[in-house]
């Protein structure tokens, strides 16, 4: 798993936590999460390509046109990890977005080639625990690189962490928030099902039981599909079973937008679009200040991505 973490800092943390200071808990500041899908570098777009479109991302990402501060955690689905920088995603984006670091790898064997997912945090307010954090396969063998649940059109992942927020003084303010970013499969229903499951499952079983919870990213599914409901805790079919999930979280975009109709996220270059298949989940412990699509458009009229991307700001109940 490819990792922008000093050696230095990431030793201090494993060996030396209890020697660590704990400041005051005061009022929690709020956290402002951001998923886009990136629509794959490689792909034959016309006047939509990557190279076409990218800066103007960078922009949306990195300058935070909509929000009244910096993105702490921003997830990115359909990143390319390839030899040239023209088409390396990843280091393109990690280029632009100073002060942050990253986690994620390829969903393929090979860690460094094809298509992954990337979790990149604010690096002055949060500390990644160097225990809880990595790649996992949404399949039967979660830790198998390259393996695929039933079904499914290509190896999908999720990628997550637990984050410890730090103060100005590099202090632990004690408050704890594990951050997953996911892509479901866009063929196969019952592989979206599958991928569900394991998804909740990991989910569940986190180390620290304590710590709220965000999942974001492109589901390739609306709101009323069973992977949807399934995640927002209620009894669904899935994989032919009438199941409910271990954890529920809540859908951010309708907390904030309850009357929102007619919204979607994919776009295909083409228009607004009806559907919304993109998605940042929150735990009902933390509460939901905003959260928005954010519909920007380049000044000659192309899209950013073929999905917009959407944003959540949350912050703690107390």
């Amino acid at each position: 798993m490819k990792t922008r973490l000093l050696p230095a800092l990431a030793f201090a943390f494993l060996f030396s936590v209890p020697s660590f200071s704990v400041a005051a808990e005061k009022p929690s500041k709020p956290v402002r999460v951001l998923s886009v899908n990136l629509r794959l570098s490689t792909a034959n777009d016309g006047d939509n390509s990557w190279p076409y479109r990218r800066e103007f991302l960078a922009t949306v990402i990195a300058r935070y046109p909509h929000g009244k501060g910096p993105y702490d955690f921003v997830g990115t689905q359909e990143t390319i990890l390839h030899p040239d920088p023209e088409f390396n995603q990843r280091d393109f984006l990690a280029a632009r977005l100073r002060g942050y670091d990253f986690i994620g790898r390829s969903r393929d064997k090979n860690p460094e080639v094809g298509e992954g997912m990337f979790l990149f945090w604010k690096n002055d307010r949060w500390r990644i625990d160097p225990r809880e954090h990595g790649t996992f396969w949404l399949s039967e063998t979660p830790d198998v690189p390259g393996s695929k649940a039933q079904g499914a059109a290509h190896p999908r992942t999720a990628v997550f962490g637990l984050f410890h927020e730090i103060d100005k003084g590099g202090k632990l303010t004690g408050r704890r928030i594990y951050v997953y970013d996911t892509h479901l499969d866009h063929v196969s229903e019952i592989a979206r099902q599958r991928g569900t499951k394991a998804l909740m499952r990991h989910v569940a079983s986190r180390k620290d039981q304590s710590a709220p919870v965000v999942v974001m990213g492109d589901l390739n599914c609306t709101e009323k599909s069973p992977s949807v409901r399934y995640i927002q805790g209620e009894e669904t079919q899935i994989d032919g079973a009438a199941e409910k999930s271990p954890i529920a979280l809540v859908d951010t975009f309708f907390v904030a937008n309850p009357k929102a109709r007619q919204i979607g996220t994919f776009n295909g270059f083409k228009a607004q679009g009806k559907k919304k298949i993109d998605f940042i989940f929150a735990s009902p412990s933390l509460k939901t200040l905003s959260a928005q699509i954010i519909y920007s458009r380049r000044d000659d009229g192309g899209f950013p991505s073929d999905h917009f991307p959407i944003e959540a700001v949350l912050t703690w109940e107390k």
